[in-house]
């Protein structure tokens, strides 16, 4: 265990408000536990699911950002682990790297857990050179094309012979390890080039394979339940892992966006833009790091902050970004067993407010901390992730146990009463087969609507890309026009994505009411029963559904598109020959470039929301099935000892 030093205890600050959530869950936890233990048969499943819900919690936070921006830097400082990470980690090779902090539910006897690429995925990446080689096929690169699946291909003979006979066993398999060990992680998130590791190094030996990393790690001082997600850069050059990363970004509540102090927004990758773009305004926080390499820091900051404000408000995102400053290699330098710095950090740290004392190696490194940013940071993640996801569990949780105490009070009413209102010779028989009517009847209307609404969501990103076409061929006519046709042409798809975002938006927000329509048919179905054979009148206004999920606009809308991409090579597909032609070609491409990206987004996004909908209409049938069960089973209780007594009073 460190030791307890000022640095270190004000790098621990920033979690007392996450801290004080978990404290409230926890109480939470064990009075649904308790009620578990007392509660009716009836009600085990859904308090089951209830605590699943409650145990299984882990808010997820991304870190991007180009590379060489000092994301693994800044993840070290964050959990206070000098060097855990990789701070110079090579594009090709990068992974989704997890750090489960404090973690409840690791697999047993596994702090590291190492996953591979599949056969299929693997092929996926290196037999059409990647993304990058598809779209240069696509756009009719044939050479461009070649070279790109070259350079994969040469590194895809390197890794085999690497790993020679191993590599095949690798494929879909995962490695873990029941301790955290540098050397170990170190084999698995290469850093440097492999060309350049001396002879037996072990250093990325299986990096290439590595499709994803969870570390478990368990420090005093760090919130527990919490995962922080480091993600390959951004402009990784083959875009070889950029859909793992954009997957990455979708599973999380909040999105830290790292950006280097010289660069910021104004030079950055449009890809880095476009993802922001992806995600919620609330969901974000630009963190600009290394301003330790700033000659003065204060005004840099004052300059940056105005160059990113301006480069948002161009993209259309809200001013509320939280945009805060630091440096990870402070806080490294704080951390570490010598606080030693380069000349131009010590001058840079000097510079900034709030007169920092340098003269001791203790105010050194409580100064470096401090203006490093992270206890910053830590205290703009927590507030997010307990006023974001923490908020809404707290609610639906007592939103699902209300309704389960109300039921419960229902059935003992009854239990207390003398005899039953329930409908003679109605059984479990009769009860059943009414019941699954009333399923069946909900999730059939469900079917046929969500059947229709899918199909409106279909031609509605068919026209999308239809106007975006004709838009395009306009501009391109006007380009030509302009400047002749052996200049250079580009048009920004950002109103295409616009376009396609809204219709998705517009129809899982269809897609919940019709979730709402579904769990109605259930309640009326099943009041009417309760009513008609069971004689119990319940007020169905004070009946809460179940929370249906938030569904985000998709990641794969940041996706990088031929479009998006600027080159020499790429530059020579608009020097046309023909108005005419290219119109076609222009055409042509983009309606193959969209297509397979309306395909992913109903089939990889709207139909698994659609079955998560549906999942809770069919669940609340099943519950409410129980429910009434249960209260059958009491009203024939009561009916038989009411016979009972009026036996022995006779």
């Amino acid at each position: 265990m460190a030791h307890a030093t000022p640095a270190r205890q004000k790098h621990q600050e920033g979690f007392e408000e996450l801290n004080r959530f978990w404290q409230t869950l926890d109480h939470m936890e064990a009075s649904v536990a308790e009620y578990a233990e007392v509660g009716h048969g009836f009600v085990e499943e859904p308090i089951e699911r209830v605590l699943d819900r409650i145990r299984s919690f882990e808010p997820s936070v991304s870190v991007i950002g180009q590379v060489k921006a000092g994301k693994s830097t800044l993840l070290n400082a964050l959990i206070g682990e000098v060097g855990l990470l990789p701070s110079d980690v090579n594009p090709w090779t990068s992974v989704i790297t997890a750090l489960h902090l404090n973690s409840r539910y690791r697999p047993p006897r596994t702090r590291a857990l190492f996953r591979f690429f599949d056969a299929q995925e693997w092929d996926r990446l290196v037999a059409t050179g990647g993304r990058l080689g598809e779209m240069a096929e696509r756009a009719g690169f044939a050479r461009e094309a070649d070279d790109v699946r070259a350079q994969v291909t040469e590194m895809r003979h390197t890794t085999e012979a690497r790993l020679g006979d191993q590599f095949a066993s690798l494929l879909g398999d995962s490695h873990a390890y029941p301790d955290l060990d540098k050397d170990t992680i170190d084999r698995y998130i290469c850093y440097g080039d492999p060309e350049d590791m001396a002879e037996g190094a072990q250093e990325g030996v299986y990096a290439d394979l590595t499709k994803s990393a969870d570390l478990y790690v368990d420090l005093p001082g760090l919130p527990r339940g919490l995962c922080l997600r480091d993600t390959p850069g951004v402009n990784d050059t083959f875009m070889m892992r950029e859909q793992i990363t954009l997957n990455a970004i979708s599973d999380s509540r909040v999105c830290v966006v790292v950006l280097s102090a010289h660069q910021a927004l104004s030079t950055m990758d449009v890809a880095l833009l476009r993802i922001i773009c992806a995600v919620e305004a609330r969901e974000v926080l630009i963190f600009v790091n290394r301003i330790d390499e700033l000659q003065d820091p204060p005004a840099e900051m004052r300059r940056i902050t105005d160059s990113i404000r301006k480069t948002l408000s161009r993209m259309g995102l809200p001013e509320g970004v939280e945009i805060l400053f630091g440096s990870g290699y402070w806080a490294n330098c704080a951390l570490g067993t010598e606080c030693t710095m380069t000349p131009t950090a010590r001058a840079a740290l000097a510079r900034m407010p709030g007169l920092f004392d340098l003269s001791t190696d203790d105010s050194l490194r409580t100064a470096a901390m401090e203006a490093s940013g992270v206890p910053a940071l830590h205290r703009a993640i927590a507030r997010r992730v307990v006023e974001g996801p923490g908020k809404a569990l707290l609610a639906d949780v007592q939103t699902e146990i209300d309704a389960i105490a109300d039921m419960s009070e229902t059935v003992e009413n009854i239990a207390a009463q003398g005899s039953s209102a329930a409908r003679a010779g109605f059984g479990p028989a009769e009860l059943s087969l009414k019941a699954a009517d009333v399923r069946d009847a909900a999730l059939h209307g469900f079917d046929t609507r969500v059947k229709a609404l899918r199909e409106q969501l279909r031609e509605r990103l068919e026209r999308g890309q239809e106007t975006f076409v004709q838009s395009a061929i306009g501009a391109l006519q006007s380009h030509i026009d302009v400047y002749g046709e052996f200049d250079a042409w580009k048009h920004d798809p950002t109103s295409l994505r616009m376009a396609m975002k809204t219709a998705f938006t517009s129809a899982t927000a269809k897609l919940r009411r019709e979730g709402e329509t579904g769990l109605d048919d259930v309640l009326d179905g099943m009041q009417t029963i309760l009513q008609d054979d069971l004689g119990v009148f319940r007020d169905s206004a004070t009946i809460e559904f179940p929370e249906q999920p938030q569904h985000k606009a998709p990641t794969v809308l940041a996706r990088t598109l031929s479009l998006d991409l600027e080159g020499p090579w790429w530059r020579k597909f608009w020097k046309f020959g023909s108005k005419r032609a290219a119109e076609k070609r222009y055409a042509a491409m983009i309606e193959a470039e969209i297509a397979p990206l309306i395909d992913e987004l109903i089939t990889g996004f709207f139909d698994p929301a659609v079955q998560r909908t549906r999942d809770i209409v069919e669940t609340f049938a099943m519950d409410q099935t129980a429910f009434a069960r249960a209260i059958l089973d009491c009203a024939q209780d009561v009916d038989r000892k009411a016979t009972q007594e009026r036996r022995l009073s006779a």
